[in-house]
């Protein structure tokens, strides 16, 4: 059904992620995004990606956890992302993104993973959908090669006079009470500066939600 939904209507330009999920949207050739976010056990995880051709973007993500206070720091290894869009999609059919992120979240130095499984491999399609600017993306994703775990994600985003997007996804779906439903708002302070204030895991039975800040800019070489 999303399938159809997303093939029915107009393309648009959007988002590269919607909080923990990709969507089909790049960076234009000669731009990059650098991207810190403000997460729970005094956490930050930055983020940098850059256009570097029409078709792709490369970038990276390193994960810093427990930097205030008196416990030990727990750094993650740099971890790669690459994401190809080999088909932008028509009047009738969606835009197509693939690629590969090993960023996670939550890293655990004793057991050199994190406790929310990056990606890995995923595939995406998106486009503009019943309104001029609400975007939605359907994806699945592969991170777990031992067990040959396949994920799904759905994510939307509603961009209101370019001021204020509100953003929502349903994400790890697989066993469902790993599923995690994440809601945000997007402010844009400038045209490439934008401030997201997000709520992760709502909802989840034995599980406390988790309230995020990410910063965005967008530059240009």
């Amino acid at each position: 059904m999303l399938f159809v939904i997303i093939c029915a209507l107009p393309l648009a330009a959007e988002p590269t992620y919607v909080i923990d999920s990709p969507t089909t949207g790049m960076l234009d050739y000669g731009s990059y995004n650098l991207n810190f976010r403000l997460f729970s056990e005094g956490g930050i995880l930055t983020r940098l990606n850059f256009g570097v051709f029409k078709m792709v973007n490369l970038g990276f993500g390193w994960e810093v956890s427990r930097v205030i206070g008196n416990m030990d720091a727990a750094v993650s290894p740099p971890a790669l992302y690459i994401k190809l869009r080999p088909f932008t999609g028509t009047q009738s059919l969606p835009s197509l993104a693939i690629g590969y992120d090993g960023q996670g979240y939550l890293y655990d130095r004793d057991n050199n993973e994190f406790s929310q499984k990056e990606k890995g491999i995923f595939i995406v399609l998106g486009r503009e959908v019943f309104m001029p600017g609400f975007i939605l993306n359907v994806g699945g994703n592969i991170a777990d090669f031992k067990n040959n775990t396949v994920c799904g994600f759905a994510n939307c985003s509603f961009t209101i006079e370019d001021t204020l997007t509100i953003l929502a996804e349903y994400d790890n779906i697989n066993v469902m009470p790993e599923n995690r439903l994440n809601l945000g708002l997007r402010f844009f302070v400038t045209e490439d500066l934008g401030i997201e204030l997000c709520g992760r895991d709502i909802g989840a039975a034995g599980r406390s939600a988790e309230r995020i800040i990410m910063v965005n800019y967008l530059g240009r070489f």
